[in-house]
């Protein structure tokens, strides 16, 4: 008879505590892929991960709303646009409103994400009612998203804003009803 390799007696919680520390996303696919404890374990971990970040990882939309969907812990997620770039649309934020932790996000950055219109803002904006910190630097929103923030984020206490579309009206507005920092 067999004898169980050492690494099978490692309890799922324990192997989860493990793989949380992994930060690459390639590295986790392929630990899904070891076997069917492992690919829990890696569910496990990504429920437990508090922040998320893609900022450099060519990510498109369904496989982020996917990571994002099994990120039950989840305050702080990061879409930026880097080097190689998030390919995430309007439709990606739209998947990405629909993940139960989006209510209780603290952060998000949006900075440089030139593919995104109001359209997916609002709709992840008015989702995520728990939001202090938000970056939409780079992006090319207009009033219909900085209204959406305003009625939407009574806890923004942090804003980047920058190189987009809006009427001088609304942003003053915006700055006095939220208080934020702007950089223009």
């Amino acid at each position: 008879m067999e004898e169980e390799a050492e690494i099978d007696r490692l309890p799922i919680d324990l192997l989860a505590h493990i793989l949380v520390m992994i930060t690459s996303f390639t590295d986790l696919a392929q630990a899904s892929g070891v076997c069917r404890k492992w690919k829990q374990g890696v569910k496990q971990a990504l429920a437990r991960r508090k922040t998320l970040s893609f900022a450099g990882c060519k990510m498109d939309d369904d496989s982020t709303a996917r990571l994002v969907r099994h990120a039950y812990s989840l305050k702080e997620l990061d879409i930026s646009r880097s080097r190689w770039g998030c390919q995430i649309t309007d439709n990606g934020l739209y998947k990405i409103s629909l993940a139960k932790c989006v209510s209780n996000l603290t952060s998000i950055s949006l900075w440089g994400m030139t593919g995104i219109t109001d359209k997916g803002v609002v709709q992840l904006i008015t989702s995520a009612n728990s939001l202090q910190h938000l970056n939409v630097g780079g992006t090319f929103i207009t009033d219909e998203s900085l209204s959406a923030i305003a009625d939407s984020c009574p806890r923004l206490n942090v804003s980047y804003i920058s190189t987009f579309f809006f009427t001088e009206t609304l942003f003053f507005k915006i700055f006095e009803i939220l208080k934020i920092s702007v950089a223009v």
